[in-house]
């Protein structure tokens, strides 16, 4: 009974796997680097002489009587659609949409191209462009330098230097008074994406090089997410971040291994004594036919006697 309590409480290997952290980033589409209000004036001035063109083309005759008069409706359509294709022109950015995250900080070029914050070499700011400098390596392990505009990417800008700063702050190079000028990380900024845990197979260990061939062999920084092979955990991330915890679970894992062994080791002992126990059995009931047969021949042999005897 105590034993099927134990094997109760026991977790299996499934149960005893940790849950993963959530892993998130936010999505930043670029804005237009002119006036917003000049993108407005010139908006409602080509919404507003589309309409009145149109309207005076197909409803308004006042223009008819008149031949010099007739087209101005047709002139009211050709500048209403000029100021809307200026107003479009002036309210974008050519700038791709920009990711800041757990995972790093990607852009969109077609594809989603990353560089993860344990990648990051140095990040800086450009006071005559009035841009974020970020230089590292892309998931690929090439170089990588991409510049990140204030005006177009204004929220993106807020959280890239906040995540940077709460994750890798040795490597931001910006002085104090540029970043009381930068925007703030606004909670409502950008469009929340959910990712995939991270793929820690294949990754190499951040101390030896060694690939990691097994997940539950890898450990993770959780500031970073740089990955180490958990016999070389060291005590401190290059980050900066404690690994403390990550070395403990190193220690229970190992432990519960050799409580695993050991049960194992108990199991094979009890079935050899199980086998043990049914081959005695065996030969006890061997032993007791024998003798059986033994009686037996006997009382033929004293059956022989009795009736040679008789004769």
């Amino acid at each position: 009974m105590d034993q099927e309590q134990e094997a109760e409480k026991k977790p299996s290997k499934k149960d005893a796997k940790k849950k993963r952290a959530r892993r998130t980033e936010r999505r930043f589409i670029a804005q237009s680097s002119h006036n917003a209000w000049l993108v407005r004036i010139l908006g409602g001035l080509g919404a507003t002489t589309l309409g009145a063109g149109t309207w005076g083309y197909t409803y308004g005759h006042a223009f008819d009587a008149d031949e010099k008069l007739k087209p101005i409706p047709a002139y009211l359509i050709a500048g209403g659609a000029v100021l809307t294709g200026a107003t479009i022109w002036l309210g974008t950015s050519s700038e791709m949409p920009l990711r800041v995250g757990d995972p790093g900080i990607a852009m969109e070029r077609g594809e989603v191209r990353r560089m993860a914050w344990s990648a990051v070499s140095q990040i800086t700011f450009e006071s005559g462009n009035l841009a974020v400098v970020v230089t590292g390596k892309d998931e690929s392990g090439s170089a990588w330098t991409f510049k990140v505009p204030l005006n177009a990417h204004a929220e993106a800008v807020g959280w890239l230097v906040k995540e940077a700063l709460d994750r890798i702050p040795k490597v931001v190079d910006i002085p104090d008074r540029v970043l009381e000028g930068l925007p703030s990380a606004n909670p409502h900024a950008g469009m929340m994406v959910d990712l995939e845990p991270l793929q820690v197979v294949g990754k190499k260990d951040a101390v030896t090089g060694k690939t990691i061939s097994y997940e539950p062999d890898a450990r993770v920084c959780t500031r970073c997410e740089r990955v180490y092979f958990k016999r070389t955990v060291p005590k401190k991330c290059k980050c900066g971040c404690l690994l403390t915890e990550l070395r403990a679970q190193t220690t229970v894992d190992t432990s519960d291994s050799v409580d695993e062994d050991e049960d194992d080791a108990d199991d094979d002992d009890d079935d050899a004594d199980d086998e043990d126990d049914d081959d005695a059995d065996a030969d006890d009931a061997d032993a007791d036919d024998a003798d059986d047969g033994d009686d037996a021949d006997a009382d033929d042999a004293d059956d022989d006697k009795r009736g040679s005897g008789r004769k």
